[in-house]
């Protein structure tokens, strides 16, 4: 069996192991960093690597820079390699944001040697300790020895909604939404259900659109609630910070300080996205400050709501889905599956509507679940995930929104020890963080453990060699 040697391994290629891996190659003269992912393109991950035309960033392109302390390195290189005319408030398509951390990575390469560097095209499946390194089991064969692991997997696949009646044998019902039948041969005039109101199934209604299909879309959800439409957001609409050490340390307090804010906002003629954006730099805080009960009601009661505001889509989304539901293609019912089954090709979804408090009927000929990722990792049926768990390397974090980690990254294993040579970073430290799934908290923590690895593994040179120029 071959065996391959790196001081650093990163298990992912998305935003996340892209840009620790350029982290990590900048701050060091000698580090050997290998990067493992399922698909050939660096920085693309499933998020930026949609060919659909209506799949924009969900965030303007002056606030995706990969840098925390360059905020304009994506407008101006997607001005130079995209649209000269694009502004700081533009949403482009994801594929260009997937292009420009490519060329991030390739820069780096081309600046500080190729030689040091892996993209291993390749599942991890297994961990375990070798040699007092750690040995990954690859699916093709190979193994590799790293002094240290990170996991950098982005979102876990999808939960598994409660569909009774649903068998093994169904066909017309796809658990993971971008598998690549699941939009095949639809009927032209058909309909599509999908389970699940989030930001998954406007990318579904979307991917519909950039399709052609001209049929009814029925989207079903226990709340019935769509991602609210971002909108331009000028200088002198901007809310002031308005939390502190001193404000509520309770679900319900905190929803009448926003509330109290949001009405204080309308008076003045702001809109209220300036108030729930004025907490993204302390949500993490915020998150960090509550009782671990307090963080639990508001995972019961208040997550739907936060999501919805918080996690906005694209002012020309949110323009195409309102005219799609004003002219009757797109339909939102609020209820919970009580019955399936299929029948040659068509599916039968009974549903208890909240509404009307009725049992309900929708046909469709293809059924999608959109219900969003599976944080919970004892429910993932991932064999690296698994391995960590049966060895003791890992654990849960108590509310099973990822894995137990400490405030740097470090997994924390049975024995509640920090590992000196497991890390994570994005959604996977979701526990602690709760907030960090998107690119401003990302890259944060890309250039906060790069900088502590590099450290760690002895090697470190200085400081990092500025921000690439890559336009």
């Amino acid at each position: 069996m071959s065996v391959s040697r790196f001081d650093a391994l990163i298990i992912g290629g998305g935003f996340s192991g892209t840009m620790l891996a350029v982290h990590l190659l900048r701050r060091s003269s000698s580090l050997s960093v290998a990067v493992v992912d399922r698909r050939g393109w660096p920085g693309r991950g499933l998020a930026y690597s949609s060919p659909h035309r209506f799949h924009l960033l969900n965030m303007p392109a002056g606030e995706m820079s990969a840098w925390p302390d360059a905020p304009d390195d994506f407008l101006i290189w997607a001005r130079t390699h995209y649209d000269a005319a694009l502004q700081s408030r533009s949403f482009p398509p994801r594929s260009v944001y997937g292009a420009y951390l490519n060329n991030l990575l390739e820069a780096t390469l081309a600046e500080c040697g190729r030689e040091r560097f892996a993209w291993i095209q390749d599942e991890a499946l297994s961990l375990h300790l070798r040699q007092g390194k750690l040995g990954v089991q690859m699916k093709f064969g190979s193994e590799l020895l790293a002094r240290a692991v990170v996991l950098a997997t982005g979102n876990f696949p999808p939960a598994n909604p409660r569909l009774p009646g649903l068998k093994a044998s169904a066909s017309l019902y796809f658990h993971f939404p971008w598998a690549n039948e699941a939009l095949r041969d639809l009927p032209p005039g058909g309909s599509v259900l999908l389970v699940g109101s989030g930001l998954t199934s406007v990318d579904l209604i979307m991917a519909l659109k950039s399709k052609g299909f001209r049929g009814i879309i029925h989207v079903l959800s226990r709340r019935g609630l769509f991602p609210r439409p971002r909108r331009h957001v000028h200088q002198d609409e901007s809310w002031p910070l308005y939390w502190n050490e001193s404000s509520p340390r309770t679900v319900r307090g905190l929803l009448r300080l926003i509330r109290s804010e949001a009405q204080a906002a309308v008076e003045k003629n702001i809109d209220w996205r300036g108030v729930i954006d004025s907490l993204r730099p302390v949500t993490q805080d915020i998150w960090r400050s509550l009782p671990i009960e307090e963080q639990r009601r508001f995972l019961r009661h208040a997550r739907a709501y936060w999501d919805v505001h918080r996690h906005r889509v694209a002012p020309e989304i949110g323009d195409v889905l309102a005219d799609m539901q004003s002219e009757g293609q797109v339909r939102l019912h609020t209820g919970a599956v009580t019955r399936y089954s299929e029948e040659r090709d068509r599916a039968e979804v009974h549903y208890w509507d909240r509404k009307s408090r009725t049992e309900k009927l929708l046909h469709a000929n293809r059924v999608i679940n959109c219900t969003g990722s599976e944080s919970d990792c004892r429910r993932i049926d991932e064999s690296f995930i698994t391995s960590l768990f049966v060895q003791g390397f890992a654990r849960p974090d108590p509310l099973f929104l990822g894995l137990d980690v400490d405030s740097d990254g470090a997994l924390i294993d049975y024995k509640e020890i920090p590992s000196e040579q497991l890390y994570a970073i994005g959604p996977t430290r979701k526990g602690c963080l709760w907030e960090t799934t998107t690119v401003p908290e990302i890259r944060v923590q890309a250039a906060a453990l790069g900088e502590r690895l590099a450290d760690m593994l002895g090697r470190k040179i200085g400081k990092p060699r500025g921000i690439l120029k890559t336009a």
